[in-house]
Parts: C-alpha cells; structure tokens; sequence
C-alpha cells in the first residue's frame, strides 16, 4: 500500500499543498473552516504529519537529553530513565539518553548544545563538571538541570541528595555500636573523571571527624580506576586485601555502593571474615540487591529524584519560575543484619 503523503491530504481537502502544511502546523493564517476540513481529510487518509514539522510552528523540537556518565543498565540510571519517562512522556515529550565516560566525550556533548535545535532541554545525571564545563551550561538558552551531580553551578536546577547527612547517620550509628577503628571503602572509578558518588568518602570523612573519632583509627580506601584492573574480581580482591591487612583492621566499614558492598562481604568472607560478628558493613543504595541479603544501607530513590527532575525541567521549558529550584533531599538509614555491636 502506497503512503500517505501531504498532497494525497491536500487533494482530499480541496486546497494546496501550503494551506495542508500551514493548517497543521497551527499557524494563523489558515481560517478556522479550512483547518478543520484539513484535519478531517488528514483523520480519513490516517496521514500522520511529522512531529520535527509540527514543531516548526512552536520552535519546540519536544525531546528532552538525559545525559549519564555509565551504563543505561545500571540499577540507578535505569531508575533515573523510568522516573523521567513517568513525568515527560505523558506530556509528549520524547527522551534521549546518552552517555559518555570521558572528559573528550562530556565536552563534544556540550558543545553540540548551544545550537538548541536537537532538545528543549538537559538532565545531566551523577557527573562532576569542571569550571569550563560549568561555564557553557550557563550560555546555554535552554534549561538544564543536575540530577545528583553534586554542584548547582551552571545548572538552572538542581536535585540532590544530602551526603552529609546520610554519612552522618551511618558513621553515628558505627559509634553507638561501639566502633572507633573505621574505613569507607570506594569503588574504582569507570571513566576518567570524577563522580558525584566519590564525594561520600569526603562526607564519611567530615561524620568522623566531627562525632570525635580518632584520626588514626579512620581510613580511606582508594581503589583508582578499573582500567588499573583485569576484572572487577580483581578490584575485589584488593579491596579485601587492603582491609585485611590494615593495622588496625577496621571493624566496620561504609562501602560507597551496595553494588560493591555486596560481593565485597563474599569476599572477605572467603577469608574467614564474618561479617557482623567481625566486621559490620553499610552499603549506599539500598537497591534490590541490598534488601536480598539483608544489608544495612542507606536508602536513596533515583525515581522520585528523576521525577522531581523532570518536573524541574518542564516547567522550565514552559517559562515557568521555580519557587525552589534547587532541592536536597533526604536518605534514610536502612537498619538490618550486617551491622552490629564492637567484639570485645
């Protein structure tokens, strides 16, 4: 069956190709008569008139770019594109996810921005912009906001989760269970450029510091990039191998996701650490994973974060003023089985 065109409509319609293109577009020179007998030929032939030339009346292109710095599978970006997609599609709007890993990908992304003729508008999701980043975001004519990155500059609005306060809860109830030798333990990095989720070590860092632990007795974990890496079981292995021969040997630990945390305690465990008899464990997520095997998290939800992102960002695209456009939100700690009292 051959296709529908512009023309096949303008026939059935009794007017011109122009009058057809004009008519439905919405534009104001076609008078009220002939745009309904336009739109009803267009409803008899079932002709569906592009949505890049019906934009060209509002100067909307009615997509949105979701911008991630790791992979659309992974259990928060793939929260992040259900939350959005829950808010923009009901109003019409089309999502274009994208990622980069690199500081030359990140660049080309926001340099193809300032031509405003692809989206409407940006959700940039977890990544850390330098000063010149930053910089051409604020040039920008359409609105961007940052979903978890860590920083309001450059963005017109912002969501974020409040990393102090969630340390602050975790390494409280370390001490209450009796713990003074401590460590966080972080997560090789992916890309080359930093993550909004590495900011947690420093926020562990500052709890620590303020309820009154002993500076030697806290640590860090730094475990560079995965490209230092064979495998991700080998970024286990030395994780586990930095924990058991530090002296002290934490006897707990916060780990800066549950997707670490998770095979980090099998792994200790292959070495006779029992985990909370011997050393207590809290994750960040609390994702599926972590409610599976009972681990004690912090709990954050990257769909209601991405809902009140892309609310953000809509009314942005409409014109509209925001009564607060950066907002932080709350974690709560999860309490379960991988947490317990100091062995004496």
């Amino acid at each position: 069956m051959a296709r529908i065109t512009l023309h096949d409509v303008a026939l059935e319609a009794g007017v011109s190709d122009s009058t057809v293109s004009r008519a439905l577009r919405g534009l104001d020179k076609v008078d009220e008569g002939t745009r309904i007998k336009v739109k009803n030929a267009a409803k008899k032939l079932r002709f569906s008139f592009s949505r890049n030339a019906s934009s060209l009346a509002s100067g909307k292109t009615m997509r949105l770019a979701l911008l991630f710095s790791d992979a659309l599978n992974t259990w928060f970006d793939s929260s992040v594109l259900q939350g959005a997609y829950e808010v923009l599609s009901p109003e019409g709007y089309d999502i274009i996810p994208s990622t980069v890993s690199t500081h030359s990908e990140l660049d080309s992304f926001l340099e193809r921005l300032p031509f405003d003729d692809n989206v409407d508008g940006v959700i940039v999701c977890s990544i850390n912009l330098d000063s010149k980043q930053s910089g051409i975001l604020k040039k920008l004519t359409i609105p961007v906001v940052g979903l978890d990155s860590r920083t309001i500059d450059g963005f017109d609005a912002s969501v974020l989760l409040d990393d102090d306060k969630a340390m602050g809860e975790a390494v409280g109830l370390l001490k209450n269970l009796g713990h003074r030798c401590i460590a966080f333990v972080g997560w090789p990095v992916p890309g080359d450029f930093q993550f909004s989720t590495q900011l947690r070590s420093e926020a562990f860092m500052r709890a620590a510091k303020q309820l009154g632990f002993e500076n030697r007795l806290v640590s860090r974990i730094d475990l560079g990039k995965m490209s230092d890496y064979r495998s991700s079981a080998d970024a286990l292995s030395a994780a586990a191998a930095q924990l058991l021969a530090s002296d002290p040997r934490p006897t707990a630990i916060c780990v800066e996701t549950d997707g670490f945390a998770v095979p980090l305690m099998a792994e200790l465990e292959k070495f006779g650490v029992r985990v909370p008899q011997d050393m207590s464990v809290i994750g960040f997520d609390d994702n599926d994973v972590a409610a599976a095997v009972n681990m004690t998290t912090i709990h954050q939800s990257p769909v209601e974060m991405s809902r009140l992102a892309a609310r953000k960002v809509l009314a942005l695209m409409r014109g509209e003023t925001l009564e607060q456009p950066h907002s932080k939100l709350n974690p709560m700690l999860m309490l379960r089985k991988t947490t317990g009292p100091v062995r004496q």
